[in-house]
């Protein structure tokens, strides 16, 4: 590889500082947690949709380690997308160009997209393997690439972290709401709208009208992974029918998936339409949640309810948004916030179970008698003694045979959803 094509990625080597526009200031929850782990053996993997800041947190590390006095040509930066090279050629370059002992000295490597080289992870292996000194940072848009080869060839050598969209948290605080100021009349009730509207897409905050942002969400996020990284990792025949079955769940969240159903409305194999429905979970374009069973994991043998990763793939496909639809984007919202993989249907069906407790979503301007009646049918029936309802506004507890029932207001949930 030519010196010039490695100096143009590492600007850092001549002026020992990355660029400003590049290691933004504002900094993710998840990077501090990423930061602590800079100086252990392990390979450390970031994933996630595309767009997320990835690429931006791997330069945030690169210049935190400069200001920590780490030598900036012990720092090598490549990306791949769009950029085909072999891991090999990379480092044997970066090796003669700077004249580094791997044996000797500490260096630092920084793969972006990673999952679009060939064979990388038995290159990895390799160098990891061959120089204990050498420390991996990898990042990559697709999931697959981390639950699959790293398990077969990584394993033992690697921490990952699922880097989603802006938490609530960090959406105030990228607009400049402090912990401190976190008074919901004032600051947060301006925003918790747009958030759960709009979603959290960190570049998408600067754009003001329809039109720019249903654009950028499109082009940028769903046409890439649809025409382009999908295809590229699982060989699909048909990108196209990818939109529709996207669309199709982000004009119904939390919709159940019924593999029958859709192979007669499409006229497609039932298996095609189970794989592609894989393929847009791999993409981090939906997540898929499973029937509760005590004591074990979501049942395979229900059905599923689909919800797309982000409300901005639901404002993408969707005009004309009401009051009750409004309500399913903050189910939407606490399902992803969560990270939840479970609901429960039995003769009553609620929304969310999270760690044993169950979650219901009622965005309503009143709460009745009856809204607790499937929270307390599950307290019952699992002898658990707590539940959560959250609502628009009201908050209170409130005890019943069966337990207490914590009524929760979206927006303190979704500050606080750590908690739970």
């Amino acid at each position: 590889m030519e010196q010039i094509k490695l100096e143009e990625f590492n600007h850092w080597w001549i002026t020992n500082k990355v660029d400003e526009d590049l290691a933004l200031q504002f900094k993710r929850d998840i990077y501090n947690i990423i930061e602590k782990r800079i100086e252990n053996r392990f390979i450390l993997a970031l994933t996630g949709l595309r767009r997320v800041g990835k690429t931006t947190i791997l330069y945030q590390l690169i210049q935190n380690l400069i200001e920590k006095k780490v030598e900036p040509t012990n720092i090598l930066f490549f990306s791949f997308d769009d950029n085909k090279a072999e891991i090999s050629d990379i480092i044997n370059s970066y090796k003669d160009f700077q004249k580094k002992d791997f044996r000797k000295e500490r260096v630092y490597i920084f793969f972006d997209e990673i999952q679009k080289c060939v064979n990388w992870e038995n290159e990895i292996k390799k160098y990891y393997d061959l120089y204990p000194k050498i420390k991996f940072i990898i990042s990559g848009s697709e999931s697959l690439f981390i639950k699959k080869r790293m398990k077969e060839t990584l394993a033992g050598r690697l921490f990952d972290f699922v880097l989603a969209t802006f938490t609530f948290n960090e959406y105030l605080k990228f607009n400049g709401v402090n912990e401190s100021e976190f008074k919901y009349e004032t600051k947060i009730k301006p925003f918790l709208h747009s958030f759960i509207e709009r979603g959290g897409f960190p570049e998408s905050l600067s754009f003001k009208n329809d039109r720019e942002f249903r654009e950028y969400i499109k082009a940028l996020v769903v046409d890439k992974i649809v025409y382009q990284d999908i295809p590229k990792l699982f060989k699909i025949q048909d990108p196209e029918f990818l939109k529709v079955l996207l669309e199709l769940i982000a004009t119904n969240p939390g919709a159940y998936i019924d593999y029958q159903s859709l192979s007669k409305q499409f006229d497609k194999d039932r298996r095609i339409i189970k794989n592609y429905i894989s393929y847009l979970k791999e993409g981090f374009l939906i997540n898929m949640l499973g029937n509760y069973r005590k004591g074990s994991i979501a049942t395979l043998r229900k059905k599923k309810r689909a919800y797309p990763t982000d409300n901005s793939l639901i404002y993408l496909y969707t005009s004309n948004i009401n009051s009750d639809f409004f309500g399913k984007m903050v189910e939407t919202c606490i399902v992803n916030c969560l990270n939840a993989t479970t609901f429960w249907k039995d003769n009553g069906e609620i929304d969310i179970i999270h760690k044993g407790i169950p979650i219901e979503v009622k965005y309503q301007e009143k709460i009745n008698f009856g809204d607790f009646k499937n929270l307390r049918e599950f307290m019952k029936k699992f002898n658990r003694h707590e539940g959560i309802l959250v609502t628009k506004i009201d908050e209170k507890t409130i005890d019943f045979d069966e337990g207490s029932i914590k009524l929760i207001p979206v927006h303190k949930f979704l500050l606080e959803e750590r908690y739970f």
